[in-house]
């Protein structure tokens, strides 16, 4: 069946310095597709990664309030590999996606915004220096958003 490799899904999450939004979208995607039971490969990345650096304390903070650890998390540079890795590749902002395809126009085919892919409008504004409040409302968007995402990844496998 054509199916059987489709099984496993690899998404990568991209925005600018992978120390906010990606790796707090990365861990979302990751614990919901657990709880939901679906076979997935999370990573993230950033189109002007602070490569080597860890989540912000901020973004840390946010997810540990719901019992999610991003500590580990160290920032890496889009790359081709990983873009190849990748099933789909699913950017913060419209820019971040222009950045790509600027770069690898092969890839246009699996490159959205979070917000497009789930049928939304908006970019996810970047938290970065705005405190707790603004990593909060930026939290609560990619929970909604990735809710919609399992949904429709969950759609996508069909039931087998």
């Amino acid at each position: 069946m054509g199916d059987h490799q489709r099984q496993l899904k690899r998404v990568l999450f991209v925005c600018t310095g992978n120390v906010c939004r990606s790796p707090m979208a990365e861990g979302l995607l990751r614990q919901l597709a657990k709880w939901r039971n679906l076979p997935i490969e999370v990573r993230s990345a950033g189109t002007h990664a602070l490569v080597g650096e860890p989540a912000t304390k901020e973004a840390v903070a946010t997810l540990s309030e719901m019992g999610i650890t991003i500590a580990d998390h160290r920032a890496q540079q889009v790359t081709k590999e990983l873009l190849t890795w990748a099933d789909l590749v699913l950017t913060m902002e419209s820019e971040h996606r222009l950045w790509i395809l600027n770069a690898w126009s092969d890839v246009e085919d699996k490159v959205f915004t979070l917000s497009e892919f789930v049928g939304r409008r908006g970019a996810i504004e970047d938290p970065y220096g705005g405190g707790k409040e603004a990593y909060r409302l930026v939290k609560d968007l990619l929970i909604d958003l990735i809710l919609d995402l399992v949904d429709r990844l969950k759609e996508d496998r069909g039931t087998g």
